[in-house]
């Protein structure tokens, strides 16, 4: 979709405390989003809001979220055959477990899921990620001397 820089996705349907929730992950970014798995036929509706507070927690602006979040309606459905990706995602559910006896907000640990490092990336955090691909200026701290 024109306009898009976000995806391809990988999701997975797994149960913590109870609930049924989905963890996606996006190829590039390694942007991370959590949220309930309430019924299939609002599957993409919980996706694409998932997305848009996902990118507005990370400082991306309205427009840009709710383009991304559309493109959501039209990404096709597909089994995950990249193995080192599925992994990853493995991986973040991992750290998904670790954060839920921490917090109940799932927003909180969706905010909590992007600043984890991911090894031998560039940059290595999610949050860093989606800011170097939108907001395309430079990430961290910038020290001044005189």
């Amino acid at each position: 979709m024109s306009g898009v820089s976000l995806g391809p996705w990988a999701a997975k349907v797994f149960k913590e405390t109870g609930r049924e929730l989905v963890l996606a992950l996006e190829q590039r970014t390694y942007l991370t989003l959590l949220f309930p798995f309430t019924e299939s036929s609002q599957f993409r509706l919980d996706f694409a809001s998932a997305l848009t507070s996902g990118l507005l927690d990370l400082g991306i602006p309205g427009t840009i979220a709710r383009t991304e979040a559309a493109a959501i309606e039209f990404e096709p459905l597909c089994r995950l055959t990249d193995a080192d990706f599925r992994e990853r995602l493995d991986d973040v559910e991992f750290f998904c477990g670790i954060e839920f006896p921490y917090h109940d907000d799932l927003r909180v640990i969706q905010r909590n899921l992007n600043d984890i490092p991911h090894p031998n990336r560039d940059p290595c955090t999610p949050v860093d990620g989606v800011r170097r691909l939108f907001i395309d200026a430079p990430i961290g701290l910038v020290f001044v001397t005189q």
